[in-house]
C-alpha cells in the first residue's frame, strides 16, 4: 500500500518521453516499441549484433580484449542516448527499472550461465559521484544482482584518477585516457581472498562503445587475482 500511495504522489515517468506511465508499467506502450533491442546473433566478446555465422563483431575481431564474454541489451541510438543521459546526469534513477527489467527478461540465463561469483559495477571518480550523488552502474548492478541472487561488490574496483569523458575522445585516444585509471582495493580485499572468493566476475556498466573502459577494469581485476571476467552493458553503440 505504501508503494501505491507514493506513486499517487510521485507517479512513475516513462524513461523515454517522460510522460506518466500506468501504475504497473515501467514504460508507456508507444515508447516500449521504440527502444531497439540488440537482436541475435551476438558478438561473443561484447554482445553486439553480428551477422549469422560470425563469432565476433569487426571491432572485437580486430582488437584483443582481456574479458572473455559479453552481454549488451539495447542499441545505443538517439532515443537510448537521451534516456541514458537523463539517467546519468538529470537524476532520473527510475529509468534503471526499465533497463534492468529488459536485461533480466532477455538475458537472465546468459548472466547465470556465466556463473559469476560477484557483479562489479564500473566505478566513477569520487568527484563525479559527489556531483551526481550516485554511480549509475551501481544502481544497475544492484538491481540485477538482487533479482538473480548474485552478490554485488561496489568497493573492490576503484577509479584512482579523473579522466576526460570518453565520449569527447576518438577511438584511438580512449585507451590512453584510461591507462592505469582503475585499480583493485587490495588493502580491503587481500589477493588471497580475491583468488579464492572472486574467481569469476561480471562487470556492469551503462554504455559500451570501444570497450576501453571495460578493458581497463578487466586488467585491474585480472592483475588482482580474478580468474575470468565477463561484461554486461545496458546499451552498446556500433563498431567504432
Amino acid at each position: 500500500m505504501r508503494g501505491v500511495a507514493l506513486r499517487a504522489v510521485y507517479p512513475r515517468r516513462c524513461p523515454s518521453c517522460r510522460g506518466v506511465t500506468a501504475p504497473d508499467a515501467l514504460i508507456c506502450p508507444e515508447c516500449g516499441k521504440a527502444f531497439k533491442l540488440i537482436a541475435p546473433p551476438y558478438c561473443c566478446k561484447c554482445g553486439r549484433h553480428v551477422a549469422e555465422g560470425t563469432e565476433y563483431c569487426d571491432e572485437c575481431a580486430s582488437k584483443a580484449h582481456s574479458y572473455s564474454f559479453g552481454i549488451s541489451v539495447f542499441e545505443y541510438d538517439g532515443r537510448m542516448k537521451r534516456s541514458m543521459s537523463d539517467f546519468k546526469f538529470n537524476g532520473w534513477r527510475e529509468n534503471a527499472d526499465y533497463y534492468i527489467s529488459e536485461t533480466l527478461r532477455l538475458h537472465s540465463d546468459d548472466i547465470t550461465g556465466f556463473c559469476p561469483d560477484i557483479l562489479v559495477p564500473v566505478p566513477i571518480h569520487r568527484s563525479k559521484r559527489a556531483y551526481r550523488g550516485y554511480n549509475q552502474a551501481e544502481i544497475l548492478a544492484e538491481g540485477i544482482g538482487n533479482k538473480l541472487g548474485i552478490r554485488v561488490v561496489n568497493d573492490l574496483l576503484l577509479r584512482r584518477k579523473k579522466t576526460r569523458a570518453q565520449k569527447q575522445l576518438g577511438a584511438e585516444s580512449r585507451g590512453a585516457n584510461l591507462e592505469n585509471a582503475f585499480i583493485c582495493d587490495t588493502d580491503r580485499y587481500e589477493k588471497e581472498y580475491i583468488i579464492g572468493s572472486f574467481r569469476r566476475v561480471m562487470l556492469v556498466d551503462d554504455i559500451y562503445t570501444t570497450g576501453s573502459t571495460m578493458e581497463g577494469c578487466t586488467r585491474a581485476l585480472l592483475d588482482a587475482g580474478v580468474c575470468q571476467v565477463g561484461i554486461l552493458s545496458i546499451a552498446a553503440g556500433g563498431n567504432i
